[in-house]
């Protein structure tokens, strides 16, 4: 689980000068700093070249830090002295008197709290998915649908890039920081000649709902004004070419998104990872299992001072024995200090594990008979033990396969667990579900069919498997490798039909029998890994466009037997940098490995 502050002191963000002095400043207002500078560049499409180059992430300000400031008061036109004072502060969206103060983060924000500061707080969260939830432009008052907003904003950055932060609707100094690092806009009114990085975030906003066709360059200038313009004209809200609460909450409703990244040039892509470093064997180290398939990371939404999973904790599965049999395997092993702990034993063949916000993990076992007549949906609990009614059976089952949670209670839908039939090409939902008859209390319904599947025993299956449930219309994307196609279906919380098999996001190479699915929450893109060819593909959903691809294993693939195929699992995260970091499971050395920067 990353943790921003990684033991930095906690200092807000614009509440100090910051200059290259000895002993060295740091604090995570420090981290802040070097965060969005590194962001920025990512997003930045200057016509004269990127400005700089990127800078470590330490949340000690030292010389790159210093480089850092020149290089933003050199492009903006201000003071070029590398000490980063209010001016330019300003020009990276911190304003400390914007709105009449007090400054934003200067103060612990909670409901019935008003101010210049709460209205930074609801243009921040309008310019995003927040302002459906929300449902008014900024006012200044924290009321009761500011703290839904802030609650959404605290589960996406739990859920999907795995924060450390409080699940409370009110904002205290972990939520400041991530909202500093990713909701970057809306800190100020916009017109033109207000240059810095909310700009950026607007002309990102505005070109992926192609109002704005220039150049993402944080410069507030004629071609982003007229887009402004363009943008208000068609939402029916005031024309004047300054971007202000309401402005910004038409934004945040017109592009229901947690992430700023433009379509054209996205940032944080797998292409542009280059490390792969393996954390530890998954072999189980009393019988020898090994094969692993899922992969997980245990979130930060349970209380784990007295259980055995701990939050970011990595667990996977293993699905072949000791002598390497397919279908064989039983365990599940918690990655500790690289090496692997039996976690549980009692599995048959589990293929997908996913956990709840209380920390039960949910495995699709296709079960020990090679027909997979025998599938089963196991719930363990956060100790690694079975529940006294865990092990679920339905007749609906034709080979569980893959395994997916929705976290309903961060977005107010009934909580909900997803599991693919690989040997009949369906989906069933699971609800209702209460410790610790989870068979007989789970009501389970098939909401997915007709999606592609091939062969009939353990060795030789194909069909639907990864999945991501995404909040913004309840939506569930499927990997489904007998068809080569990512496809989603919605809503899938509450809908009460057999939806078929969806629509499809994408199908055809370069994906190759995909498996598992991953999201990557700084760009909205759905991340595959290929058994065909063992390659991660990347694919923007909002386009249906490719975007990028990384190879994870050099090993050839046998097109016939599969032999030599490595991926099944993937999970993605950010570390406490804010780096994206994709994990994944190797069949061929029995690993799990992640992929970084």
């Amino acid at each position: 689980m990353a943790s921003f502050s990684n033991n930095l002191p906690v200092v807000p963000f614009g509440s100090r000068v910051l200059r290259l002095q000895s002993p060295a400043i740091a604090g995570t207002d420090v981290k802040v700093f070097q965060r969005l500078y590194d962001t920025m560049l990512e997003l930045m499409d200057p016509p004269q070249g990127p400005m700089g180059s990127r800078i470590p992430i330490t949340g000690i300000f030292d010389h790159s830090s210093q480089q850092a400031a020149y290089n933003i008061q050199s492009y903006f036109g201000i003071a070029v002295d590398g000490v980063v004072d209010r001016q330019t502060y300003r020009i990276m969206g911190q304003d400390n008197s914007a709105y009449g103060g007090p400054a934003f983060g200067s103060r612990p924000l909670s409901i019935g709290m008003s101010g210049g500061d709460v209205r930074v707080l609801q243009n921040r969260l309008n310019c995003l998915r927040y302002a459906s939830i929300n449902n008014q432009p900024a006012n200044g008052i924290f009321g009761s649908s500011t703290k839904p907003a802030v609650l959404a904003f605290q589960g996406d950055n739990i859920v999907y890039r795995h924060w450390d932060i409080s699940f409370d609707g009110s904002v205290g100094p972990n939520t400041f920081d991530i909202l500093w690092i990713t909701s970057f806009t809306g800190g100020r009114n916009l017109g033109e000649g207000d240059n810095g990085f909310d700009t950026v975030g607007l002309q990102v906003i505005l070109q992926n709902l192609g109002f704005y066709l220039g150049r993402i360059d944080g410069y507030f200038g004629r071609a982003t004004r007229e887009a402004v313009r363009a943008f208000q004209k068609a939402f029916g809200i005031t024309v004047d070419g300054v971007a202000g609460s309401e402005t910004f909450y038409a934004l945040g409703r017109s592009n229901p998104v947690f992430w700023y990244s433009a379509d054209l040039f996205p940032r944080q892509r797998i292409g542009d990872l280059h490390t792969i470093r393996e954390i530890s064997s998954t072999i189980d180290p009393i019988n020898g299992d090994k094969n692993p398939y899922g992969v997980i990371l245990a979130p930060n939404t349970f209380d784990d001072t007295q259980t055995v999973l701990k939050h970011g904790d990595v667990l996977v599965s293993n699905i072949n024995n000791a002598k390497g049999i397919m279908g064989l395997g039983s365990t599940l092993e918690r990655i500790v200090q690289g090496k692997p702990h039996r976690f549980f034993a009692g599995a048959m063949a589990p293929i997908a594990i996913a956990t709840s916000n209380l920390g039960a993990t949910w495995i699709a076992d296709y079960g020990f008979n090679p027909n997979g007549s025998q599938g089963i949906v196991q719930v363990i609990s956060a100790n690694g033990l079975l529940f006294s009614g865990g092990d679920i059976r339905r007749d609906l089952f034709a080979g569980p396969w893959g395994m997916q949670f929705n976290f309903g209670e961060f977005y107010g839908l009934p909580a909900a667990f997803f599991s693919t039939n690989v040997l009949s090409g369906t989906i069933d939902r699971f609800t209702g579900f209460h410790p610790p008859n989870f068979n007989e209390d789970s009501i389970t319904v098939q909401i997915g069919s007709g999606f592609a599947h091939i062969g009939t025993t353990i060795n030789t299956v194909y069909g639907p498997q990864g999945m991501i449930w995404l909040p913004m219309g309840d939506a569930l994307y499927i990997a489904d490798g007998a068809h080569d196609s990512i496809s989603v279906l919605a809503p899938v919380s509450t809908g009460e039909n057999d939806m078929g098999s969806g629509l499809t996001i994408y199908q055809g190479p370069p994906l190759n029998k995909p498996a598992g699915l991953g999201f990557n929450p700084e760009n909205g893109h759905l991340i595959a890994v290929n058994q065909g060819d063992n390659r991660a593909i990347e694919i923007n959903p909002r386009t249906g466009r490719l975007v990028s691809s990384r190879t994870l294993d050099k090993t050839p693939v046998n097109p016939v037997t599969g032999a030599g195929s490595a991926l099944f699992g993937i999970y993605v995260a950010l570390d406490e940098d804010g780096e994206l970091a994709l994990y994944f499971t190797n069949n061929n050395t029995n690993t799990v490995n992640v992929l970084t920067r």
